[in-house]
């Protein structure tokens, strides 16, 4: 059995599907997705440990190659709710307080992830000026995805401030002609 090395040092079971399901949610198809977990799976059996780190840069690496979006995706959603930020060859730098600059605008980071749907606003204002600097609509779309998805699976958000987020991204969606996105099951 293949260990995984978290970045807090703590190992665990190495588990295909947990990669899978943070490829879909990035965007990749169900294809892509599937490629990229059986050649990891074959990387991975040749060793005996691995860490996060390693597993995020060997799918990066594929995923840039097979769908830009959804690497592009992926890089946003680490950024928004993990507070880190990708360099080349998927390294990150992890932020943990302080400022940084992101687009236009100095933000202060504190805590990982979303806590509000202002916030949430926030990032489509950023993803709208964005569009205006000529990022084209399949990388805008991927983001949103990834930005709809995460938000969804974040725990510490209150109820209503996920229902007032999903409005704010459907709006936007509509906005640019899209489909609004539909929930699966009850939040």
């Amino acid at each position: 059995m293949v260990r995984v090395v978290k970045r807090s040092g703590r190992e665990e079971e190495y588990l295909s599907e947990k990669v899978y399901n943070a490829l879909r949610d990035a965007g990749a198809s169900d294809e892509v997705a599937r490629e990229i977990v059986k050649e990891l799976d074959e990387w991975v059996k040749k060793r005996g440990r691995i860490s996060t780190d390693e597993i995020r840069r060997f799918v990066l690496t594929r995923l840039r190659k097979l769908e830009p979006e959804a690497a592009e995706a992926w890089q946003f959603y680490d950024r928004v709710f993990k507070g880190r930020i990708t360099f080349e060859d998927g390294k990150t730098v992890v932020v943990e307080r302080g400022r940084l600059y992101l687009g236009r605008k100095v933000k202060d980071i504190g805590g990982k992830g979303l806590s509000n749907a202002e916030e949430v606003r926030e990032i489509l204002e950023e993803l709208r000026e964005d569009m205006e600097y000529g990022l084209s609509p399949k990388v805008i779309n991927a983001r949103l995805y990834a930005l709809f998805m995460g938000m969804l699976k974040k725990k510490d958000m209150p109820r209503e401030e996920k229902l007032k987020s999903i409005e704010l991204i459907n709006k936007f969606r509509e906005e640019l002609g899209w489909k609004p996105y539909e929930l699966k099951k009850p939040l």
